[in-house]
């Protein structure tokens, strides 16, 4: 699967030292190191615009599976990921941290705006 939910998928589980790689269910996948969560891809071939859902396996428990927008799941990531990595450091290294991750994001997804919206209300 190369589509926008694999992308997604694959950005996410580049957010060392919070996620990781996985494999699961012949998919690549992200994993929480924080709690086990599984992200897989959507596979949204047959959908005529792909929106970048993303099953995400709460624990990684099969049984409680969640198909959740991507991008947003992403952008939070992000800035979680940008957080951690900036204990210590400036915080102007860790606002051009952050904004080389959301600008990597925005490259993938295309705007972000729906999703800074969503998680300031």
């Amino acid at each position: 699967m190369a589509g926008l939910s694999q992308r997604i998928v694959d950005f996410i589980a580049e957010l060392t030292p919070l996620y990781t790689f996985q494999f699961a269910d012949g998919h690549d996948c992200a994993l929480s190191l924080a709690d086990g969560t599984l992200y897989m891809p959507v596979d949204e071939s047959d959908h005529e615009l792909e929106e970048g859902w993303v099953a995400v396996l709460w624990q990684g428990d099969g049984h409680k599976r969640s198909e959740l927008p991507g991008p947003m799941l992403a952008y939070q990531a992000a800035l979680r990921c940008a957080q951690l990595r900036g204990v210590g450091h400036p915080l102007s290294e860790v606002a051009a941290y952050r904004e080389m991750l959301l600008t990597r994001l925005q490259a993938i997804c295309g705007s972000l705006a729906h999703s800074e919206a969503m998680l300031r209300s």
